[in-house]
């Protein structure tokens, strides 16, 4: 409980710090100083600021994957992605600016695919679809792969616009595309 505790702690202070300061502008002594604990006590919970980092991006990962057990839409669960980008908009913006271009497409699929991925599956299971598995899978990385795009030219972009105008609006104009796409999968030949 403690150690859960002293990570959230990190987390909050980190993300503080970032909405002042780039990354590489943020030290673990300041960091520690500002959770009121000692450096040793940073190291014991995390290498160095990039796993820290690391793991903030992972556990917006999770959010996303339990917010979509509760939607229907691959929308809404997106939009909910884009929360904590939202929400820390500089903080975003100067950990993105300070990591490799890397590590921020491989959050952004993540992110995209699990939306996707379990998006197609509940068409399926829902509509009882059952598409050829490389079909699935074509769609699903051709779906994320779009949205990444979009997600990296917004971020490029400074994050001026809503994302939730945008992603609503390509939801409404592919509205039945990805339906219509497995069930012609149906009935094609290998």
């Amino acid at each position: 409980m403690a150690k859960q505790y002293t990570k959230d702690l990190i987390k909050r202070e980190f993300i503080k710090l970032l909405e002042d300061k780039s990354l590489k502008n943020i030290t673990i002594g300041e960091l520690a100083e500002k959770c009121e604990i000692n450096r040793n006590t940073f190291y014991y919970h995390y290498d160095d600021i990039y796993m820290l980092v690391k793991e903030i991006l992972a556990d917006e990962l999770e959010k996303v994957n339990e917010k979509f057990t509760r939607t229907d839409s691959w929308e809404d669960s997106l939009v909910c992605a884009v929360y904590f980008i939202l929400e820390n908009k500089k903080a975003t913006q100067n950990i993105f600016k300070s990591i490799d271009k890397q590590d921020v497409d491989d959050y952004l699929y993540k992110i995209c695919e699990a939306v996707m991925d379990k998006y197609i599956d509940k068409e399926c299971a829902s509509k009882n679809i059952h598409p050829k598995e490389e079909d699935r899978i074509l769609l699903v990385n051709f779906y994320r792969a779009a949205l990444v795009g979009l997600l990296d030219m917004w971020i490029q972009d400074g994050m001026e616009e809503s994302p939730e105008g945008v992603i609503y609006r390509i939801g409404t104009l592919f509205d039945g595309n990805i339906e219509r796409s497995l069930r012609i999968s149906e009935g094609l030949d290998k």
